[in-house]
């Protein structure tokens, strides 16, 4: 009896070990997300957050429920930054909030991409662009989008729910509801199916 408590027990327990490492890197990822979370506004819960993500600037950030923040994404701004639940922050993103970015829920952002609320002003010839300021103005990507790899979102825009934005496109304007977008600048190149 002793000898198949202890069959079932330590050795049970030796034997499902690897079920544990596998699952450490969530472990760890949820971790880091309530650490560093400890400094937003509105901390979703279960989510996590990847290595090296740099976060800077007086930013007030709110984030929904199982909100992903994967490996070396840089967040800076003086703004404000809202992610809605279930959203996923893929590597290596850029996120400047000046003024206001607002994510909606469901969103994917594939990796290398970059939204900011904020643009160099350069009206004039006779003063260099370094000194004539900023323009800024929000930034709202609504619920279920999709963000291409290495896509550039700029001040101003509105992208509907449920849009697809293609690879490597610049969105300076905005894209309407449920219609898939590419291009530089991009554009409307199909709406999705029904």
């Amino acid at each position: 009896r002793a000898m198949s408590t202890f069959n079932g027990g330590i050795l049970g327990q030796l034997q499902s070990f690897p079920v544990y490492l596998t699952r450490l890197p969530t472990y760890v990822a949820r971790l880091r997300y309530q650490l560093r979370s400890r400094r937003f506004e509105i901390a979703g819960p279960r989510g996590n957050m990847g290595a090296k993500v740099r976060i800077t600037g007086t930013l007030q950030i709110s984030t929904g429920k199982r909100v992903a923040i994967r490996k070396g994404v840089f967040i800076g701004g003086t703004g404000r930054l809202t992610i809605g639940s279930n959203t996923a922050i893929n590597e290596d993103c850029i996120i400047g909030a000046y003024e206001s970015v607002e994510i909606g829920s469901n969103v994917m952002i594939a990796a290398r991409s970059y939204i900011i609320d904020l643009d160099h002003c350069f009206d004039r010839r006779d003063i260099p662009i370094a000194d004539q300021g900023y323009s800024i103005a929000p930034v709202v990507i609504e619920d279920d989008v999709w963000i291409g790899t290495g896509a550039v979102v700029t001040k101003g825009v509105r992208i509907g729910k449920g849009a697809i934005i293609g690879a490597n496109s610049v969105v300076t304007r905005d894209i309407p509801p449920y219609t898939i977008a590419a291009g530089v600048p991009a554009r409307v190149v199909k709406e999705r199916p029904e």
